[in-house]
Formats: C-alpha cells, sequence, structure tokens
C-alpha cells in the first residue's frame, strides 16, 4: 500500500478532491496535467505547495537514478534492442499526449518489434 504524500495530508478535503480530479483526468496531457498540478499546489499555498515540490523534486531525482540505472542494462543489450529502447523512451518522455495515447504509442511500437528484440528488451528490463 502506498503512503499518502505529506502534501495531501496537509490539503484540505476540498483541495485533495481537485488534486484527485486534476491527477484522474485522462482528457489532459502530461504536459497540461502536470501544469495544472504546480498551478494547484500555488494555489494552495504553504505548507501544501512546499511539501508538494518538495515531492516532485524527489520524484523527479528517483525518475534520474532509474532512468540511470536503466541506461547501464541496455547498454548491454544487442543493437536492436538499444533502438527499441530508444524508441520507446522517446514516446515516454514526450509530455505532449495523454497517458492513454503514450501507452497506446508503447505498445504500438513494441509491437512492431521481431519477438527475439522484444523479449530480449522487456526481460532484461524487468
Amino acid at each position: 500500500m502506498i503512503d499518502t504524500p505529506a502534501f495531501l495530508k496537509s490539503a484540505t478535503d476540498s483541495q485533495r478532491k481537485e488534486y484527485i480530479e486534476l491527477e484522474g483526468n485522462p482528457n489532459l496531457t502530461l504536459e497540461m496535467k502536470q501544469k495544472a498540478l504546480y498551478n494547484w499546489a500555488q494555489r494552495c499555498g504553504n505548507p501544501v505547495n512546499g511539501l508538494f515540490t518538495m515531492y516532485m523534486a524527489e520524484k523527479q531525482t528517483l525518475q534520474s537514478q532509474e532512468d540511470q540505472r536503466m541506461s547501464v542494462i541496455v547498454s548491454g543489450l544487442s543493437a536492436e534492442a538499444q533502438q527499441a529502447d530508444k524508441n520507446v523512451r522517446g514516446i515516454t518522455n514526450n509530455l505532449n499526449q495523454t497517458k492513454k495515447e503514450m501507452d497506446t504509442n508503447v505498445a504500438k511500437q513494441l509491437s512492431k518489434l521481431p519477438k527475439k528484440v522484444y523479449y530480449e528488451l522487456t526481460f532484461a528490463t524487468q
């Protein structure tokens, strides 16, 4: 079970409701959602804004560490698997799409791969 982030514990019920509505809105692109959440935190003021900023910084640090870990793993794969990973990362780094569009685009990209490359990439990155 995931612990409730400190910024949400500090938010009022109406602020939490607004956050959940923004976070769960499937029609927002990832970039729009990110901007909306930062605006939400600013409107909430402190302590929510400060805690949200720290939460997002920690989230970015963890993502950077994971990206570095994955880069090391992928560097040992075949050239085809490395290219496939590059293509998938290009999709996942594109913030001008919704989460559903991103998932669809990744699935399309993976479905185009030869089975050998698909298995090499997916098993190595688990």
